[in-house]
């Protein structure tokens, strides 16, 4: 088991890591890996995202279904006559949108990284 805030290993059942006293919420995790964590700032994310991201951010953010949350805020919107339209509106001129993901580093050759049995001269 790994804390969440420095990486450290920690062993497992603890609730504090022994490095930086943060809390580690899930003690009973035993997966690979980190257990999902919350966005710490509220974005629109560029993935998954139908309209604007304002629902992908909320739940993201929250740790709540995305579909669920779709469906609140359409029953929103409708029950309160085009209020929670505007709401929504107003959400995806405040919310800031997410950064771009860049793709992973791959195995392409580059300009300064010639593949081998290359010189990195290309005459024509």
């Amino acid at each position: 088991m790994f804390c969440p805030n420095c990486g450290k290993s920690a062993e497992a059942g603890v609730r504090f890591c022994p490095s930086c006293g943060t809390q580690i919420s899930s003690a009973g995790y035993t997966g690979s890996g980190y257990p999902p964590q919350p966005v710490s700032k509220l974005v629109r994310p560029r993935y998954p995202r139908m309209i604007a991201g304002v629902c992908s951010g909320i739940a993201l953010q929250y740790g709540w279904d995305l579909s669920l949350v779709r469906i609140l805020t359409v029953v929103f919107a409708l029950v309160t006559s085009g209020f929670g339209g505007l709401c929504y509106l107003a959400a995806w001129g405040i919310i800031p949108e997410g950064a771009y993901a860049l793709p992973p580093a791959s195995g392409y050759p580059s300009a300064t990284n010639p593949p081998s049995g290359s010189t990195g001269n290309t005459t024509v």
